[in-house]
């Protein structure tokens, strides 16, 4: 009875508790760097389509798919959302909910591919349960959106090819286009398709029926992927082909021009060190999560090196073929083609969930040994271990760091970015306004994020605030860092009065300059 419970109802009462945890702490996060830059970007491509405003060219993000944004903008638009606090908590909240829809996307396919819920719940808490991923779900509309639609894409992937009919390939189809849309490195899993059909050609290349049907299917499933990339995607339809090359050019050499603080050294973010990425991606996930997930890998190269046929010719294990190369492949990309990645590793959050993917089935092994359950003891107190952290640093557990960096005072804030998105300045701004009962408060913020967090708001404490700038020194009461470009500490530190610190290192004070 217990078990057949667990087995029905067991996912839904997680996710309703992950939900409730959501929809109860959705307000407590700020606005992040890039969050206005996106909103507008779903703007102007609703303008072009309803109101024939052809302002797409002159956005600075029109190279950006709009698969997630643009329905972001209808919601706006269908509940007449007019003050900034209500649209950007719509947002913080949809962005989560797509987040949750992942995650169960993510249970399924485990489920789906080990018969095993326990392993599934395992991995759903693996994602749901990493303090980076987590607090970027609510703000991070860019990356998140997309890692989700990979996961869903995954699970399309794996019933597609075990079902082999057409309307799954259909489905696949659809969902792929939405994921090339949010990202133009969807590419990678379309490509990664089209191998898969060509390997079910091969053994069939003699039987023209079953030829016909895999040549059929391919076909029907391209289809259907670039009519929803299209369709989906406005600054396409002038010149769909040459646009969507340009777009893929421009995104291949995209760039920003600042600099980054990466173990204590200042880099330009054009010339950051060839181990970059995968450096943030070692320090900044649990160990725990990082030991199983490499030595998913390792098992894999064994099992490949000793029958690759199996992998590749069976529709059910070549899925862990599919995880391992997009976990290798972009990694290995960006090493090659010198990408410019910056802000930790978010550009590249989309290899999170295959990597795990082949812990899963480094653990499958595992737990059908004698290690059973010393590995589920280390797994559930590994994952109690960082709920609890998430829940002691909410809402800033995204600055998290695990056992590799040192956690001596001050010492992360002097040898990395930690708020480097300026979430943080919500609540700084509250704490002035809760601290200081003046009618108008004169307030200078390091960085625009300081201003925008001033959205989130009530209309009654931003008409209190009023910013200021450089020029304008002696009028000045408050000033909010974020330390961004500046780990050093200032000289009228003495004057702090308010920081908030996260594993002994501060990522946000407030200065009372008079």
């Amino acid at each position: 009875m217990i078990k057949e419970f667990f087995n029905k109802y067991f996912i839904v009462i997680l996710l309703g508790g992950i939900l409730a945890v959501g929809l109860h702490t959705y307000k407590s996060y700020g606005i992040s760097w890039d969050e206005s830059d996106q909103r507008n970007l779903g703007r102007v491509t609703y303008n072009y389509l309803f109101n024939g405003v052809d302002s797409i060219k002159n956005c600075n993000n029109r190279i950006y798919g709009v698969a997630f944004e643009l329905p972001l903008t209808f919601i706006e638009k269908s509940f007449s959302l007019k003050d900034s606090r209500d649209i950007y908590f719509m947002r913080h909240l949809l962005t989560h909910l797509f987040f949750l829809i992942g995650a169960l996307a993510f249970f399924l396919l485990i489920d789906y591919i080990y018969h095993n819920k326990l392993l599934a719940t395992i991995g759903f808490l693996m994602l749901v349960a990493n303090p980076l991923i987590y607090a970027h779900s609510f703000y991070n509309s860019k990356d998140i959106p997309f890692l989700s639609m990979f996961i869903i894409c995954f699970l399309a992937t794996a019933v597609a090819f075990k079902k082999n009919e057409m309307k799954w390939y259909i489905i696949l189809g659809i969902v792929c286009g939405l994921l090339t849309n949010m990202r133009i490195m969807g590419v990678l899993l379309i490509g990664c398709i089209w191998i898969f059909f060509v390997l079910d050609y091969t053994p069939v290349r003699k039987d023209r029926l079953l030829r016909k049907k895999v040549f059929h299917s391919c076909l029907i499933f391209t289809i259907i992927a670039f009519l929803v990339l299209v369709i989906t995607w406005p600054y396409l339809y002038s010149n769909p082909g040459q646009n969507f090359i340009d777009a893929f050019k421009q995104l291949s050499k995209w760039s920003w021009d600042g600099s980054v603080l990466f173990f204590g050294t200042s880099y330009n973010s054009h010339h950051l060190p060839w181990y970059y990425g995968i450096s943030w991606f070692c320090i900044s996930n649990p160990i725990t999560y990082l030991v199983l997930g490499f030595l998913g890998i390792a098992y894999f190269i064994i099992k490949f090196s000793k029958n690759p046929k199996s992998f590749l010719f069976d529709r059910v294990r070549r899925n862990q073929l599919l995880f391992v190369f997009c976990f290798i492949e972009p990694l290995a990309a960006i090493l090659v083609f010198h990408s410019v990645i910056f802000d930790a590793w978010r550009h590249i959050y989309f290899i999170y969930p295959p990597f795990i993917l082949t812990g899963i089935a480094a653990l499958d092994y595992l737990l059908k040994t004698k290690a059973k359950w010393p590995v589920l003891a280390i797994a559930f107190g590994s994952l109690g271990y960082i709920g609890f952290y998430m829940y002691c640093n909410f809402p800033h557990e995204n600055i998290y760091f695990n056992e590799f960096v040192k956690r001596e005072p001050e010492y992360l804030r002097k040898n990395f970015e930690l708020d480097y998105w300026g979430n943080s300045y919500k609540q700084a701004l509250e704490y002035i306004l809760k601290t200081d009962t003046a009618k108008n408060i004169n307030v200078l913020v390091v960085g625009p994020v300081g201003r925008q967090n001033a959205w989130v708001l009530s209309p009654e404490d931003r008409k209190r605030i009023h910013f200021l700038n450089d020029a304008e020194w002696g009028q000045i009461t408050y000033l909010a860092s974020f330390y961004r470009n500046h780990p050093e500490d200032y000289s009228f530190q003495n004057k702090e009065v308010y920081s908030i610190k996260v594993l002994n290192s501060t990522i946000m004070s407030v200065f009372k300059l008079k």
